[in-house]
């Protein structure tokens, strides 16, 4: 028998024939069959898994669903504990610095709203400063001659990309004029790439700028404390290869405060000329793209005073005139001192409205003020000496190159911009190294704000000179002007000696024919005809504006006009009504039926002629005192014809000596009394009568000597005596011969 394949059941051997129809068993195969039941449900093992794949998609939920979102990016290398002494350690930024931040995203235009991720930066990295990207642009400009320290270079910086936004359309004007050699540096946390930086702000290749990347590694983690050092070093880096005649940023509120406190103190450091740029520059401070470097580098130096010479019961034109000076605008620069000349009697509502003037306008209690009164002692009225003597008296500049004094009449209005015109004229006519012309630029006595319509007889009507095409054109002119002009400091402190020489030939009698000349109406104070004498004398000239007929910088108002204090008697005697008021001849005044021009509002470079740019001494119209058209030579001519006569005549000068040349701020060269040739002519007779008296004295001893001699002698004695008397008045005759000028 065969083994059975299942030894542990011994049914399973079995086949299936060994089973009877019938019989029953426990375990066979059919019973097998038959208990066996079909399951209908899902079996154990499925039901298992859903449940797992269930649970695992709930834990998915859960964990997604609680997420942090209050994570910080992970730090890239440690932190550093150092560099701030005032710090112990890293300290978050002030909430005035986070309000300037900017996020540190490529290609940022400073429009978007930065996100929470971004916004949440921690600033408290105070490591070591380097500068990857700067030391290839500085060593790229060699050709712009930056280690010379005077040179055409101007800087523009910013950190802030709407400030970047703001500045790069005035660069890139700036070099376009070709006049300086135009830079830009960004500093700052943003790591926005320069040409994006150019793309976003259309500047292209014809703008001839020089960019400079001065960020700082890590400047996104960066402490505050940590840029503004970044800032100073940065900055002392371009300096040291550019040389920069001027700096200038933005100063509209768009800056990082860093930006500001590193720059300051780096470039008051150095010494430079920083420049900080109001709001709506771009539209109001085209001008200053005109100006070169060495213009710009005087930005600050240069100064004004205005004097404003109060008349007696004219309270409404002074109101008027300070209520302008309070509405205009000054940008950027200091607000100049405001000097006013009061007279002896101050009427009620003057006197009420300058206890609550203040000026600056805006200053606080406490605060300086830039405000003097002056107040005249003696009641009766002055006479002409006297009130110029007082006028004059009330300005003398610190420093003549660079303090100058603006003259206003108390019935001129001013444009808000007449600030504005005068900082640019002065800058360019008065320090430019470029346009303006050493000769001319010399015998620049100021600049006017008034265009005249009449000459200074006021009987006779002006006319401006034209361009060639017949539009406006500024022009020069001898004659002086007393209603609104700057007159530079240098001009100033030469009028203040040449009046004082002046008045003290007036005492002398006769008083020479030349001072008591009148060329000028009784209309403009007496001070303005020691203006014009100096004027010829030297040849000096005043700009006036080019403006049109329909704008004007400065407007008088007539109908407020009162005569000056020492010729209102005159005036008055001559021309009057039964009721004593001003009826002057029109013939006689006509400056004071002059239509009044709207004053300026626009933007000063959409005014002026030549689309804003000053034009050169060389192209402007010249013109004399008397108003003839001359050249410069004819000026020259005109003005050494009525020197030799004035040194003759005034100040007693030999008008065959050789005339001396000009001493600075002096007037030695036109006043020889009390100069050096008198003194050397007193010296020179001092020593001959010296002489004299020697041999006055030889004469006596001898004559006492020859009375003790014999008596046949005497005669003989008698005879030497009278030859010495001879002798002795000898020197006499040479009194009259003249002495050398100086």
């Amino acid at each position: 028998m065969a083994p059975r394949l299942f030894v542990g059941d011994e049914e399973l051997g079995k086949r299936d024939d060994e089973y009877k129809p019938g019989k029953k068993t426990s375990i066979g195969l059919g019973g097998l069959w038959q208990q066996k039941r079909v399951q209908h449900g899902p079996p154990r093992r499925s039901i298992k898994r859903l449940g797992m794949l269930l649970l695992g998609i709930f834990a998915i939920y859960l964990f997604i669903h609680n997420i942090p979102t209050d994570l910080k990016p992970p730090r890239s290398r440690p932190s550093y504990t150092q560099n701030d002494p005032k710090k112990k350690g890293p300290s978050p930024p002030s909430a005035k610095s986070d309000a300037h931040k900017k996020p540190s995203v490529a290609g940022y235009s400073g429009t978007s709203k930065p996100t929470k991720q971004q916004e949440e930066v921690a600033h408290d990295f105070n490591g070591p400063i380097k500068f990857y990207d700067l030391a290839v642009s500085l060593h790229a400009v060699a050709g712009t001659r930056g280690g010379d320290l005077i040179n055409r270079n101007v800087l523009f910086a910013a950190a802030s990309l709407k400030s970047a936004a703001t500045l790069l359309p005035i660069a890139c004007e700036m070099a376009m004029q070709d006049r300086n050699y135009v830079h830009f540096a960004l500093i700052g946390r943003d790591i926005i790439d320069m040409e994006v930086l150019k793309s976003v702000n259309s500047i292209g290749k014809e703008c001839k700028i020089m960019y400079h990347d001065a960020r700082a590694d890590f400047s996104q983690q960066s402490s505050d404390y940590r840029m503004e050092v970044v800032t100073s070093a940065g900055y002392n880096h371009i300096n040291n290869f550019v040389h920069p005649q001027a700096t200038i940023i933005d100063g509209s509120g768009d800056e990082e405060p860093f930006m500001f406190k590193g720059l300051k103190l780096r470039a008051l450091a150095l010494g430079k000329t920083l420049i900080e740029l109001p709001k709506d520059s771009e539209q109001n401070l085209m001008w200053l793209t005109r100006l070169d470097s060495t213009s710009l580098s005087a930005w600050n130096k240069a100064s004004m005073d205005i004097v404003i010479h109060a008349q007696p019961a004219a309270s409404g034109s002074l109101m008027r005139l300070l209520e302008s000076l309070t509405k205009a605008d000054y940008f950027s620069s200091p607000h100049p001192r405001l000097t006013i000349e009061l007279p002896h009697n101050i009427d009620l509502p003057t006197k009420r409205y300058l206890e609550s003037f203040r000026w600056p306008p805006g200053v606080k209690d406490g605060s300086p003020s830039l405000l003097t009164l002056h107040h005249r002692i003696p009641q009766y009225g002055l006479t002409a000496e006297e009130n110029s003597i007082r006028f004059l008296e009330s300005f003398w500049p610190a420093e003549s190159a660079w303090n100058h004094v603006v003259v206003l009449a108390p019935h001129v209005e001013l444009s808000p911009l007449f600030f504005h015109y005068l900082k640019y004229a002065m800058l360019e006519y008065k320090y430019s190294s470029t346009k303006s012309g050493l000769i001319l630029s010399d015998n620049l006595l100021g600049i006017s704000l008034d265009l005249p319509s009449t000459y200074l007889n006021d009987s006779t009507s002006f006319s401006p000179p034209t361009s060639n095409t017949s539009d406006p054109t500024p022009f020069l002119w001898q004659a002086p002007n007393s209603n609104a002009a700057l007159y530079f400091g240098d001009k100033w402190a030469e009028l203040h000696a040449f009046v004082a020489q002046s008045i003290a030939a007036s005492h002398k009698s006769p008083i020479p024919p030349t001072l008591n000349e009148k060329l000028i109406s009784k209309t403009y104070p007496s001070w303005l005809e020691h203006v014009l004498r100096l004027s010829r004398a030297r040849g000096y000239l005043t700009l006036y504006p080019g403006v049109g007929s329909t704008d004007s910088l400065a407007t008088l108002h007539n109908e407020l006009y009162h005569a000056p204090e020492e010729y209102a008697t005159d005036i008055l005697t001559d021309e009057h009504s039964p009721n004593g008021e001003l009826t002057a001849d029109p013939e006689q005044h006509k400056s004071l039926f002059h239509k009044e021009a709207p004053l300026i509002t626009k933007p000063l470079w959409t005014i002026l002629p030549f689309r804003g740019d000053l034009p050169a001494f060389s192209s402007m119209p010249l013109i004399a005192w008397d108003g003839n058209v001359v050249d410069m030579a004819g000026m020259d001519e005109s003005a050494g014809r009525y020197r030799r006569e004035f040194r003759r005549e005034v100040g007693g000068c030999d008008g065959n000596a050789e005339e001396p040349l000009k001493d600075g701020e002096g007037v030695r060269d036109l006043f020889c009394v009390g100069g050096e040739e008198k003194k050397g002519k007193v010296k020179e007779e001092g020593s001959k009568a010296d002489d004299t008296k020697v041999g006055a004295s030889k004469a006596v001893k001898e004559s006492k000597e020859s009375k003790e001699s014999k008596d046949t002698k005497t005669t003989e004695d008698t005879t030497n005596t009278k030859e010495k008397k001879d002798t002795t008045n000898a020197p006499t005759s040479e009194k009259k011969k003249p002495g050398k000028g100086i």
